[in-house]
């Protein structure tokens, strides 16, 4: 049986308080919203402290700002707190650690944007990694049920030390079934896998499922394998992605939305709030203004920002993520907050002809395209062209595409674009790399 986010958020926080012998505060069973928000902004002073006597990066952060954990009475009050930005993690990697090198598990160097971005590095301690290990099968457990699932997980998994490996280890644990499988396998061996196997949820990356699914539509019955649930990350989704994957396979389809920062996992699609909830109880989120910082009110678009409130390593403090979204109360009843869907971030953009664009603004035309399997996007001498990898170059409708990207709003007036076509497989070598506008010519 599936489990709403909340109600697997709950159940760990009751475990979680029984063992912490330092929380002051009310365990009532069953946990009421009351006690688990008392929870969480304990969790927040505990880590206020902390990082300003173990950090030394944040000692200096929080000392020049004159902010104690005393003076959060409410979780509102973390708007007092100073950015930490995504450039400290590149400068001051180690000054944000609260424990020692011998203390960490597990150390994440990654990159803001496929392997050209900032260089940032994270650390976890045996103590975050369990805590991670606990929250990602809630994650699935809203879309699969406990003692039903059967999931391949597609996501980097380099030698099996990978987000992918850890995954499968946490579903195990939590009694569900579950395999890895490389983001560059083939989609005859994810085929061959599934069967083998009776998987009924894939899992991972979704530009990685949208090209195998298209691949293995021409192989294979795929609405007869018995798949549960299509539930992608890594990138967004946009409505003809869905669409697709939902008729092909005949089954729901499923969002997640997760960074390294977070420990990978962190927010889930409601069935009927128009975005996610995520894991309030290792984490707030708050929206501000991406120039001025300011909190925004609910249903103003603005910048994602991250606290870890319950991490051991290095938890990061109102960390500017660059993803732009929305924050509303839910609809559907529960406690937990609605983030609507991220659809750009802030270092995919670009500036053209006097406005900002970026890949989303395309992906619900470009997925939509018969034959289409993958896209990169340029910018060159004022002109934007796009690579497509496409299922068989001879038949793809070429002009027809390029028409209806040149009457989206954001190419009004603008030169026509470039399109160059390329085989089956031509852009796996970059299925790791967010999606985002690459200036030619820079690096």
């Amino acid at each position: 049986m599936c489990v709403s986010l909340q109600e697997g958020l709950y159940s760990l926080c009751e475990a979680r308080m029984a063992r912490d012998a330092e929380y002051p505060g009310p365990r009532p069973r069953p946990l009421d919203d009351a006690a688990f928000d008392a929870y969480r902004l304990w969790q927040l002073r505990r880590t206020v402290r902390r990082v300003r006597e173990m950090s030394p990066f944040y000692r200096r952060l929080l000392g020049g700002a004159g902010v104690t954990e005393e003076q959060l009475t409410s979780l509102a009050d973390i708007a007092k707190l100073p950015f930490t930005r995504p450039e400290d993690l590149a400068g001051a990697g180690y000054g944000l650690m609260c424990c020692s090198q011998g203390e960490v598990e597990k150390p994440v160097t990654f990159y803001s944007s496929g392997s050209t971005g900032m260089k940032k590095r994270i650390f976890f301690s045996a103590a975050d990694i369990q805590k991670i290990l606990e929250f990602l099968p809630r994650g699935m457990n809203t879309v699969a049920g406990r003692d039903e699932a059967r999931v391949l997980v597609l996501l980097p998994n380099t030698q099996g030390r990978g987000i992918g490996g850890l995954l499968a280890r946490s579903l195990e644990d939590f009694g569900m079934r579950a395999w890895t499988a490389d983001l560059r396998e083939s989609a005859k061996e994810l085929l061959r896998v599934s069967v083998e196997h009776g998987v009924n949820v894939w899992f991972g990356d979704a530009v990685t499922i949208f090209r195998a699914s298209r691949i293995l539509e021409r192989r294979a019955d795929l609405r007869a394998l018995g798949m549960k649930c299509i539930f992608a990350t890594m990138s967004n989704i946009p409505g003809s992605m869905a669409e697709y994957l939902g008729r092909a396979w005949g089954c729901r389809v499923s969002t997640h939305y997760g960074l390294t920062e977070s420990g990978w996992g962190l927010a889930v699609d409601c069935g009927r709030c128009p975005g996610y909830h995520y894991d309030e109880l290792d984490h707030i989120l708050e929206i501000v203004d991406p120039e001025t910082g300011a909190p925004l009110p609910d249903g103003q678009e603005g910048e994602v920002v991250l606290t870890n409130i319950a991490r051991d390593c290095m938890p990061l403090i109102r960390y500017r993520t660059g993803d732009i979204a929305a924050m509303t109360p839910s609809v559907c009843g529960s406690h937990l907050r609605c983030l609507g869907h991220i659809r750009r971030r802030k270092e995919g953009a670009a500036e053209y002809r006097g406005r900002s664009v970026w890949p989303a603004l395309f992906d619900e035309t470009l997925f939509a395209a018969e034959g289409l399997l993958d896209y990169r996007i340029f910018l060159e001498g004022g002109r934007l062209g796009f690579e497509l990898e496409v299922l068989e170059p001879a038949c793809f409708d070429a002009e027809g595409l390029k028409s209806r990207l040149m009457s989206l709003p954001c190419m009004e007036g603008a030169p026509e674009i470039g399109l160059k076509l390329l085989p089956c497989g031509a852009l796996r070598e970059f299925c790791y790399e967010k999606k985002r506008i690459v200036e030619r010519g820079a690096p």
